[in-house]
């Protein structure tokens, strides 16, 4: 990481040279692949309190908060941190629809946002346990004798997906498709792959929507046809908008959640056997592996001057919400880089799920489905482990995750696993 003086760059005058630090955050976190989150920890000692960067991927500078405090103020304040315009994808398609409610503030946003509300509640989730549970499990039984597997195609990216999918309507016949749509959208580098991406995307939501126009079903889509905003219907831009949102929010979170986890656990046997002696902890482990690897970033537009700390921040800047840096905090949590799974007792709540108005709507269900696959891979599996002829790969573009991880384990430990979890099922 070097300071703007060494290379100099180009930055708005109001911008003191001292804040600013000349690095590419998503590209420097991608660069540093499985250290990522150490080398964000280590921004805490080695950067202000907030900073500015002049550019993040394809996406013009920002100002970085690192500070819990400062991002829950940011995060609390929508008058003065406007979520308007924050994603590129309706811009870069010459369009201007939004995604709802994630791009509008309030108080608008609540009449979107009580259209989502009922669909993640903790009775909704509990209610698709026990699909939760069959699914984890015919995906282990896939690859459980084969001693390895390539974790993200076999299980990541297949297992949150087909439960969101069931959970929306949609075809679950498009799941490939779908996820390869995703991921290319949320984390690439190249501004046409994104373009791209987007508008066969919008393609095919449009289309859908026209189909369950003309035949309604029991589906999600089908739910908004005949939800009214202020006692009038959704306009076709907020059709799109919110089904756009649900679409890219509901097939990528939880699959990078899924790898980094299991990525962790792979690299520490200790806490791995850990888990298994004491399963009591999973649901802490999840709160705990949640804050040390958290994977979203959002912005905001800055409405009116406003100073915090140093930083004279002036209308019309960006400001970068790193919910990473919100949660390796050492202001408040002690060793915040390190990993304790008996930290949670008395812990300050990390901010995974982000905080305020814009807090995850599918955390209840995020929560559940990483729960739930650490329960049954530990119970169902011998100690795994990276598999010896690969190397994990880290993409920390938007949304943070794994781009490749290959595990392998004992074959004879699963064997007995498999005999025992057949007969458990039967």
């Amino acid at each position: 990481m070097s300071h703007a003086d060494a290379t100099p760059q180009p930055f708005p005058a109001h911008i003191p040279p001292h804040l600013v630090r000349d690095f590419d955050l998503w590209a420097e976190l991608t660069a540093q692949g499985e250290n990522a989150y150490q080398w964000a920890a280590a921004l805490h000692q080695t950067t202000p309190p907030i900073f500015w960067i002049p550019r993040l991927g394809f996406l013009p500078g920002t100002w970085v908060p690192r500070r819990a405090e400062d991002l829950r103020r940011i995060l609390q304040d929508p008058q003065t941190f406007s979520s308007v315009g924050l994603t590129p994808y309706s811009m870069l398609l010459g369009e201007s629809w939004r995604l709802a409610p994630l791009e509008i503030d309030p108080p608008e946003h609540a009449k979107y946002r009580a259209l989502l509300n009922p669909l993640f509640t903790p009775r909704k989730v509990e209610a698709l346990e026990q699909d939760i549970r069959l699914l984890a499990n015919q995906l282990i039984d896939e690859v459980i004798a084969q001693g390895r597997c390539d974790f993200n195609e076999a299980f990541a990216k297949p297992f949150p997906t087909l439960i969101f999918l069931t959970l929306m309507g949609w075809p679950l016949e498009d799941r490939p498709l779908f996820q390869h749509w995703t991921q290319t959208l949320i984390k690439s580098f190249d501004m046409q792959t994104v373009t791209d991406n987007a508008r066969a995307i919008t393609t095919w939501i449009r289309q859908h929507i026209a189909e369950r126009r003309a035949n309604p079903g029991d589906d999600f889509t089908s739910y908004l046809l005949t939800s009214e905003i202020d006692g009038r219907p959704l306009t076709d831009d907020e059709m799109l908008g919110i089904n756009f949102l649900i679409f890219i929010a509901g097939l990528d979170t939880v699959t990078s959640c899924l790898g980094l986890f299991f990525r962790h656990l792979a690299r520490h046997p200790e806490q791995q056997a850990q888990l298994r002696a004491n399963p009591e902890l999973i649901g802490d482990a999840v709160e705990e592996l949640l804050r040390s690897y958290s994977i979203v970033n959002m912005r905001r537009t800055v409405t009116c001057d406003v100073q915090i700390g140093d930083a004279m921040m002036k209308k019309g800047d960006m400001v970068l919400i790193s919910t990473e840096l919100a949660n390796l905090d050492p202001e408040v949590f002690d060793e915040a880089d390190k990993v304790d799974f008996l930290r949670s007792a008395g812990a300050a709540p990390h901010m995974a799920f982000s905080y305020g108005v814009h807090r995850c709507v599918g955390s209840h269900l995020a929560r559940r489905e990483l729960r739930i696959a650490l329960e049954l891979w530990l119970q169902r599996l011998p100690p795994f482990r990276i598999a010896d002829d690969s190397t994990p790969r880290f993409n920390a573009f938007g949304v943070f995750g794994m781009e490749e991880l290959h595990l392998q384990w004992d074959l004879a430990g699963a064997a007995t696993e498999v005999s025992s979890q057949a007969v458990a099922s039967a």
